[in-house]
């Protein structure tokens, strides 16, 4: 397998350079850039064409999901393959729809690192069995919105979430009782699969919400 520039995206140091010597054990004519933050990427991105990029999602002067969007604005073609701490049944599918090409657990063995890295160079998609799964499921359900599954007052209150509001902010808004509007914020979060206000601002990004415009 050959392959021209990889770059490895991390603002850990040995997490570099542990992925570094994979690389250069299965693809040692390869040249291996180092980004330790969302900056650098782009600075990489922007001067080298790159068969791999091994990108964390977790980086300082980085939002995961405009990061991904520019890399990939930048160079179409680049495969990417997200490595990261974060849950994946909370993100992978996210960053798959939005155009990366793997999505690997930073517990993963040097072995599956190994497979990973093979398979999205060969243009092969690299995610669990159950990933695999559910896109394909979406894909027959058309890949939904997953904001459609959100009721209009829920809707509602997902656009004042987004805009900074507290929720006694957004009670007194939308008129209605305190206990309501924490019951609107649990059914947003189940539906949507997500845990913070962070997850669900990158959520937005993700599908280009514009009706979020107050």
């Amino acid at each position: 397998m050959e392959t021209n520039r990889v770059l490895v995206a991390d603002d850990h140091t040995i997490v570099r350079s542990g992925i570094t010597l994979i690389l250069q054990d299965l693809l040692p004519s390869t040249v291996i850039d180092e980004a330790s933050n969302g900056n650098e990427v782009i600075s990489f991105v922007k001067k080298n064409g790159y068969n791999l990029i091994v990108l964390d999602i977790n980086m300082p002067e980085t939002d995961s999901i405009t990061l991904v969007t520019n890399v990939l604005a930048y160079r179409e073609q680049c495969k990417i393959l997200i490595y990261t701490m974060n849950s994946e049944e909370l993100y992978a599918k996210r960053f798959i729809k939005l155009g990366v090409h793997g999505y690997l657990s930073k517990e993963s063995q040097a072995g599956e690192i190994r497979r990973a890295i093979a398979a999205v160079l060969n243009g092969e998609l690299y995610v669990s069995k159950k990933v695999k799964k559910e896109l394909s499921e979406d894909l027959k359900r058309g890949m939904d919105n997953p904001f459609h599954q959100l009721s209009d007052r829920e809707m509602q209150t997902v656009k004042y979430l987004l805009h900074g509001y507290t929720l006694p902010e957004i009670k007194k808004v939308l008129n209605i009782h305190s206990s309501t509007i924490g019951t609107y914020k649990t059914r947003i979060f189940e539906k949507l699969k997500i845990k913070t206000l962070r997850e669900l601002n990158e959520l937005a990004k993700m599908y280009r919400m514009e009706i979020f415009k107050l």
